[in-house]
């Protein structure tokens, strides 16, 4: 049966009269699993007769009605929901102006206020339902704005409800900080304002996120220093208007995020993260010592650079977008360059396999096959992390977390990111050797093997002075060093 719309007004004693949910449930829900965003209804949008003084002030349209202490708002993105204002404030996204739906939310409203009383909880002002109505069933969360915190009938595991583990009570407490203020944040018209010590706390975070932003390289904080500034500035002229239902919104938004933030560093716990680059879970996985020196070898240490910045920038999981967004841009410029020179480099090739009679053919050839292996590794990689130059932190912890090797981490991601430079170093070197079996054909083996040292030692010298590690050292195989331990304590 297609819902009714009201026409009249229904007094509370009418709801409950006749209907009774026989099938429905009630279940628990977060603020950030109902689904708010994924919504699939679809309109059909049509002509309509535009009455004479339709919408004037003076004129009288048929309103809609809702009953006793029910009132409707709009949220500022546009989202209609419903607020009833009494002991125990409930608030709905169900469409109450359909008589069916608008006596299941009523069902279910006297349903929780029930439990609540049986379970002897503060009915006071400061907390509020959300009810969310699906077919016959009704999910349900209770918040506290006194505590700034979320609640529940029944005991319940943080796996039921989709949060991540936490080390402590104190860790779980952030957890439910974060969806108590995404509550407020799809709920903000009703509550006419927030405090200004809310706002000013939040000036005070973002204020010391500016300077540790500006002061250090591994700050933990979410935002870039540009970020933080207009943030500040917003807050600030926010600070003027506590009572709009918007300020109270984008304020609300900040704090989720900033809870969520302290959630990921384990704020105010035994161990938190002081810094970005500082890992503080626990990680099985390791990475392998011969397949790292394999590619490190195969890539003349190109491999090791990506490895060192993914390992960086997936620190425990946790991305910072302005963190890889820099990463993915330079990767992207590298590849590009190194189109070019591949493409420069070719040339010469075939211009050296077409004009000159060159005894060393195959060499050439190899050339020429690693040069075009650059080039098209380097085309596929440009093509494929083209759209995650602007990836938000979420999008580009997602795309690691796929990429990541359980058995090798990141060894074999960065090893094909470094595939570009690495066929064009190995298509350079076999071009350089053609040349010198072809100097040697033309004046001599002594005298090429006199030229080849030469370079060589040219090579080895602007490699010593441009390192920051000595070259033995470099390219030594892993060992362990035993030492014999000495008893030192005192007798």
């Amino acid at each position: 049966m297609s819902p009714t719309k009201m026409e009249l007004p229904i007094t509370g004693s009418d709801i409950f009269s006749d209907f009774r949910p026989a099938a429905g449930c009630l279940y628990q829900t977060t603020s950030q699993n109902t689904g708010r965003y994924n919504g699939t209804a679809t309109v059909e949008p049509e002509h309509m007769t535009i009455k004479p003084g339709m919408f004037l002030s003076s004129g009288e349209p048929v309103p809609n009605y809702l009953p006793p202490q029910w009132s409707s708002f709009v949220h500022p993105e546009g989202q209609l929901y419903f607020c009833r204002h009494s002991t125990l404030r409930i608030v709905t996204e169900a469409y109450l102006y359909h008589l069916d739906t608008m006596i299941k939310v009523a069902w279910w409203s006297k349903e929780i206020e029930d439990r609540l009383v049986e379970r002897n909880f503060d009915l006071s002002g400061d907390v509020e339902v959300f009810l969310q109505i699906t077919g016959a069933d009704c999910a349900y969360y209770i918040v506290d704005h006194r505590a700034h915190t979320m609640f529940w009938l029944d005991e319940l595991d943080t796996d039921d409800l989709g949060l991540l583990p936490a080390v402590s009570p104190s860790h779980l407490l952030l957890a439910l900080n974060e969806l108590y203020w995404t509550h407020v944040e799809y709920f903000p018209m009703h509550l006419n304002g927030l405090p200004l010590s809310v706002v000013d706390e939040l000036l005070g975070v973002f204020s010391h996120a500016l300077v540790d932003h500006m002061t250090s390289r591994t700050s933990t904080f979410p935002y870039a220093a540009p970020q933080c500034t207009k943030f500040l500035e917003l807050l600030k002229i926010s600070r003027t208007q506590p009572h709009d239902g918007n300020t109270t919104c984008l304020v609300a938004r900040l704090w989720h995020l900033i809870y969520h933030h302290r959630f990921s560093t384990h704020y105010g716990e035994e161990n938190p993260r002081l810094s970005r680059d500082q890992a503080i879970l626990v990680d099985s996985t390791r990475e392998s010592r011969s397949i790292g020196f394999l590619t490190s070898a195969l890539s003349f240490k190109t491999s090791d650079t990506y490895l060192a910045r993914l390992n960086d920038i997936y620190t425990d999981r946790l991305v910072y977008a302005h963190q890889w967004q820099p990463f993915i841009s330079a990767c992207m410029k590298d590849w590009r360059i190194n189109s070019y020179l591949v493409c420069s480099l070719n040339r010469s090739v075939l211009h050296l396999l077409l004009v000159f009679a060159s005894p060393s053919r195959y060499l050439l050839f190899v050339s020429g096959i690693c040069l075009s292996g650059s080039l098209v590794s380097s085309t596929i990689l440009i093509h494929h992390h083209q759209p995650l130059q602007d990836s938000t932190a979420s999008e580009a912890s997602t795309y690691l977390t796929a990429i990541l090797s359980k058995r090798f981490k990141f060894q074999l991601v960065a090893f094909v990111y470094s595939l570009p430079r690495t066929l064009y170093f190995w298509g350079l070197t076999t071009f350089f050797l053609n040349w010198i079996v072809a100097f040697a054909a033309f004046a001599g083996i002594w005298l090429a093997a006199v030229l080849s040292f030469v370079c060589l030692c040219a090579i080895v010298a602007i490699q010593q002075v441009v390192s920051q590690t000595r070259i033995r050292d470099s390219w030594s195989w892993p060992t362990i060093r035993l030492t014999e331990s000495v008893d030192t304590s005192p007798a």
